[in-house]
Protein backbone atom coordinates (compact mmCIF):
# COMPACT_ATOMS: atom_id res chain seq x y z
CA UNK A 1 0.00 0.00 0.00
CA UNK A 2 1.20 3.27 -0.89
CA UNK A 3 0.72 6.54 1.16
CA UNK A 4 0.57 9.26 -1.90
CA UNK A 5 2.61 12.99 -0.90
CA UNK A 6 -0.94 14.56 -1.65
CA UNK A 7 -2.38 12.68 1.57
CA UNK A 8 0.22 13.05 3.42
CA UNK A 9 2.76 15.14 1.94
CA UNK A 10 6.31 13.92 3.64
CA UNK A 11 10.03 15.36 3.13
CA UNK A 12 13.18 13.61 2.67
CA UNK A 13 15.12 13.40 6.00
CA UNK A 14 18.31 12.14 4.96
CA UNK A 15 20.96 14.34 4.15
CA UNK A 16 22.75 11.81 2.05
CA UNK A 17 19.67 11.56 -0.20
CA UNK A 18 19.40 15.71 -0.47
CA UNK A 19 22.89 15.71 -1.33
CA UNK A 20 22.36 13.03 -4.18
CA UNK A 21 19.47 14.98 -5.65
CA UNK A 22 21.52 17.71 -5.49
CA UNK A 23 24.15 16.95 -7.54
CA UNK A 24 21.74 15.38 -10.12
CA UNK A 25 19.62 18.62 -10.46
CA UNK A 26 22.93 20.24 -11.00
CA UNK A 27 24.09 17.77 -13.69
CA UNK A 28 20.29 18.52 -15.50
CA UNK A 29 21.06 22.13 -15.85
CA UNK A 30 18.23 22.72 -18.12
CA UNK A 31 17.30 19.63 -19.16
CA UNK A 32 14.32 17.21 -17.92
CA UNK A 33 17.47 14.59 -16.64
CA UNK A 34 20.66 14.33 -16.05
CA UNK A 35 22.82 11.55 -18.60
CA UNK A 36 24.87 9.21 -17.46
CA UNK A 37 27.97 10.70 -18.32
CA UNK A 38 26.84 13.78 -16.54
CA UNK A 39 27.57 12.29 -12.82
CA UNK A 40 30.89 12.51 -11.76
CA UNK A 41 31.52 10.12 -8.66
CA UNK A 42 34.31 12.56 -8.14
CA UNK A 43 32.15 14.91 -7.17
CA UNK A 44 30.25 13.04 -4.63
CA UNK A 45 33.12 10.40 -2.54
CA UNK A 46 30.87 10.26 0.75
CA UNK A 47 27.52 9.72 -1.12
CA UNK A 48 29.41 6.58 -3.21
CA UNK A 49 28.62 3.99 -0.20
CA UNK A 50 24.77 4.50 -0.76
CA UNK A 51 24.47 4.54 -4.70
CA UNK A 52 22.90 1.89 -6.70
CA UNK A 53 23.00 2.33 -10.30
CA UNK A 54 20.77 0.42 -12.17
CA UNK A 55 20.43 0.24 -15.86
CA UNK A 56 16.88 0.03 -17.90
CA UNK A 57 16.50 -2.32 -20.50
CA UNK A 58 13.56 -2.16 -23.06
CA UNK A 59 11.20 -4.60 -24.89
CA UNK A 60 10.46 -6.04 -21.93
CA UNK A 61 10.84 -3.16 -19.36
CA UNK A 62 14.33 -4.53 -17.07
CA UNK A 63 16.16 -3.39 -14.39
CA UNK A 64 20.02 -4.82 -13.74
CA UNK A 65 22.05 -4.04 -10.92
CA UNK A 66 25.41 -2.20 -12.20
CA UNK A 67 26.70 -0.84 -9.27
CA UNK A 68 25.80 -1.28 -5.65
CA UNK A 69 27.42 0.56 -2.90
CA UNK A 70 29.38 -0.82 0.02
CA UNK A 71 26.69 0.53 2.63
CA UNK A 72 23.98 -1.00 0.63
CA UNK A 73 25.66 -3.83 0.61
CA UNK A 74 26.42 -4.40 4.37
CA UNK A 75 23.45 -3.74 4.92
CA UNK A 76 21.27 -5.98 2.83
CA UNK A 77 24.19 -8.53 3.77
CA UNK A 78 24.66 -9.59 -0.19
CA UNK A 79 25.98 -8.20 -3.17
CA UNK A 80 23.33 -8.94 -6.27
CA UNK A 81 25.25 -6.69 -8.64
CA UNK A 82 24.82 -8.11 -12.25
CA UNK A 83 21.69 -9.33 -10.92
CA UNK A 84 17.54 -8.72 -12.45
CA UNK A 85 15.84 -7.12 -10.32
CA UNK A 86 13.34 -9.26 -11.41
CA UNK A 87 14.94 -12.65 -10.19
CA UNK A 88 14.13 -14.15 -6.93
CA UNK A 89 16.13 -12.14 -5.24
CA UNK A 90 13.14 -10.08 -2.97
CA UNK A 91 11.17 -12.91 -3.22
CA UNK A 92 7.28 -11.50 -2.44
CA UNK A 93 8.84 -8.42 -2.39
CA UNK A 94 9.47 -8.35 -5.97
CA UNK A 95 6.22 -6.30 -7.40
CA UNK A 96 6.69 -3.42 -4.55
CA UNK A 97 10.18 -3.09 -5.26
CA UNK A 98 9.89 -2.77 -9.00
CA UNK A 99 6.40 -0.39 -8.72
CA UNK A 100 9.12 2.90 -8.16
CA UNK A 101 11.52 1.34 -11.00
CA UNK A 102 8.63 1.48 -13.06
CA UNK A 103 6.93 5.03 -12.02
CA UNK A 104 10.86 6.60 -12.74
CA UNK A 105 11.12 5.17 -16.00
CA UNK A 106 7.13 6.17 -16.74
CA UNK A 107 6.69 9.17 -15.86
CA UNK A 108 10.70 10.85 -16.57
CA UNK A 109 10.79 11.79 -12.97
CA UNK A 110 12.70 11.03 -9.63
CA UNK A 111 10.70 9.60 -7.02
CA UNK A 112 11.29 9.25 -3.26
CA UNK A 113 9.64 6.82 -1.12
CA UNK A 114 10.44 6.06 2.66
CA UNK A 115 9.66 1.74 3.50
CA UNK A 116 11.00 -0.94 5.52
CA UNK A 117 13.67 -2.42 4.05
CA UNK A 118 12.12 -4.80 1.43
CA UNK A 119 15.55 -6.34 0.48
CA UNK A 120 17.17 -8.37 3.51
CA UNK A 121 15.03 -9.87 6.59
CA UNK A 122 15.80 -6.60 8.61
CA UNK A 123 12.32 -5.24 8.81
CA UNK A 124 12.70 -3.18 12.02
CA UNK A 125 15.20 -0.97 9.54
CA UNK A 126 13.38 2.11 7.66
CA UNK A 127 15.12 3.37 4.10
CA UNK A 128 14.72 6.59 2.36
CA UNK A 129 15.18 5.83 -1.35
CA UNK A 130 15.53 8.47 -4.00
CA UNK A 131 15.48 7.22 -7.87
CA UNK A 132 16.84 9.63 -10.38
CA UNK A 133 16.40 9.15 -13.90
CA UNK A 134 19.34 8.83 -16.46
CA UNK A 135 18.59 9.78 -20.40
CA UNK A 136 17.82 11.83 -22.67
CA UNK A 137 15.17 12.59 -25.02
CA UNK A 138 15.43 10.04 -27.52
CA UNK A 139 16.16 6.56 -25.63
CA UNK A 140 14.27 8.09 -22.53
CA UNK A 141 15.49 6.68 -18.99
CA UNK A 142 18.44 4.43 -19.94
CA UNK A 143 19.75 4.34 -16.31
CA UNK A 144 18.40 5.28 -12.52
CA UNK A 145 20.69 6.63 -9.71
CA UNK A 146 19.43 6.09 -6.45
CA UNK A 147 20.60 6.84 -3.48
CA UNK A 148 19.09 4.45 -0.39
CA UNK A 149 19.53 5.11 3.90
CA UNK A 150 18.28 4.26 6.90
CA UNK A 151 16.51 7.33 8.91
CA UNK A 152 16.43 8.41 12.54
CA UNK A 153 14.13 7.14 15.06
CA UNK A 154 12.96 10.70 15.15
CA UNK A 155 11.14 10.05 11.06
CA UNK A 156 7.80 9.04 10.54
CA UNK A 157 7.72 5.63 9.58
CA UNK A 158 5.01 3.69 7.41
CA UNK A 159 2.92 1.42 8.46
CA UNK A 160 3.83 -2.32 8.48
CA UNK A 161 3.81 -3.26 4.17
CA UNK A 162 3.09 0.36 3.00
CA UNK A 163 5.20 3.35 1.83
CA UNK A 164 5.18 6.62 2.15
CA UNK A 165 6.16 8.98 -1.32
CA UNK A 166 8.10 11.66 -0.45
CA UNK A 167 8.13 14.74 -1.90
CA UNK A 168 11.76 14.94 -3.37
CA UNK A 169 11.68 18.59 -4.66
CA UNK A 170 11.22 19.98 -1.02
CA UNK A 171 14.35 21.79 0.62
Amino acid sequence: MEMSAEESPRRISSAMILALRDHWIEACGARAMAERADIDPLKMPKLLPHVVLTEVHQKPLRFRYRLIGTWVTEMSGRDVTGRWLDEEIYGNNTERMLWAYHKCVDQRTPVAVREQVQFTAKEWIVIEALLLPLGNDVDGVTMILSGVDDVANSVEKPPEGSRYTLDWQAP
